[in-house]
């Protein structure tokens, strides 16, 4: 309502000046008239103007008013921060000055942590240094015993990979060179593979009558031998036994091992090689084989017993001992380790 006061004002003050002026003019009614309607009209719009300009200033006020205070809020807010942010900063320095203090001592406890840490690390890194070093040397010595059998046993074509399961390159070269060295007559190799035919091409290459009886409790595999005997060129040298696992009592002892009415006619052995049968989730697989061949051996006969690394063997090993004392040991330190036995 106040704002409408001076439109009223200024609108009735220039609508009766224009009045009185006509009527002194002598002007006729109806021009007095029309001067006091224009004098009416202009007056209103300089009435609204001015309230516009006033209300328009009002509100300007007020705002610089407002921002001002905002301002001022702003600034005191900022400079608590500020104040607190100092502090902040001056503790942590004083705590950084503190640890520098602490590292840099020559017996603080970080120090020496550190200290440590680095130690381990370096025993760590040359431990692991160490560790694939000889396993590279390991490979290494495997590969020169392959390129010595390869030398000394010429093949006509390429052999299986050894290891793994398969006898491993250190074994099979002491295998062929105790053939080309010894030549005995009869060997018979438990677990036939390749080393069965390895053995008997030292045998042709040895250029002597002998016999190498691979046995194998798997057909297939037995099979399998035979075939790689024969395109080898060793047929004449290799015979394969199919003999499959059966529960039986061997020296008193129930056992679950090789079938031995497929074995009754092997006799005279000079080298018996123990790589089979697997064990097959069954304790010391292995273990019938001596009492079962050890009267059937040549004098002097010598057994091989491979997989050393394995506690079953080494349990095997012991036992044998201990049923027939006087047996000489040679302990071989090939991948899998391997353990000779001379009899009395």
């Amino acid at each position: 309502m106040r704002a409408r006061i001076p439109l009223v004002v200024v609108a009735l003050g220039l609508g009766a000046g224009l009045l009185v002026l006509g009527v002194a003019a002598g002007w006729s009614p109806a021009v007095i008239a029309i001067a006091a309607l224009i004098g009416l009209t202009v007056g209103a719009l300089l009435g609204q103007t001015f309230a516009w300009v006033r209300i328009t200033t009002g509100r300007l006020a007020r705002l610089e008013h407002y921002v001002n205070h905002r301002l001022e809020g702003l600034k005191n807010d900022t400079s608590r921060r500020d104040g607190a942010m100092g502090k902040n900063i001056t503790e942590i320095r004083g705590k950084v000055g503190k640890i520098d203090d602490e590292l840099t001592h020559p017996r603080s406890t970080y120090r020496l942590a550190l200290r440590e840490l680095a130690q381990n690390q370096s025993a760590e890194r040359r431990e692991t240094r160490v560790h694939y070093q000889q396993k590279l040397d390991d490979q290494v010595a495997l590969l020169e015993s392959f390129m010595q059998l390869q030398r000394l046993v010429p093949m006509s074509l390429p052999m299986p990979r050894a290891g793994t399961w398969a006898a491993s390159e250190d074994l099979l070269l002491w295998l062929a060179g105790y053939v080309l060295e010894h030549r005995p007559r009869l060997v018979v190799d438990l677990g036939s593979g390749q080393s069965s035919v390895w053995m008997a091409g030292a045998m042709r290459v040895a250029g002597y009558d002998g016999q190498v009886v691979g046995v194998d409790h798997e057909e297939q595999y037995a099979r399998a031998t035979e075939e790689l005997g024969r395109r080898q060129g060793v047929s004449e040298w290799l015979t394969v036994i199919h003999a499959p696992l059966v529960e039986e009592s061997i020296a008193g002892r129930a056992v679950t091992w090789y079938d031995e009415f497929a074995l009754r006619s092997l006799d005279a052995v000079d080298l018996l090689c123990v790589d089979g049968p697997p064990a097959q989730g069954a304790r010391q697989a292995r273990w019938p084989a001596l009492p079962f061949f050890h009267d059937r051996m040549s004098a002097g006969g010598r057994v091989i017993l491979d997989d050393m690394i394995r506690v079953d063997e080494q349990q095997i090993a012991q036992d044998w001992l201990e049923r027939y004392p006087g047996t000489e040991t040679l302990s071989l330190d090939f991948e899998k380790g391997a353990l000779i036995l001379t009899l009395r």
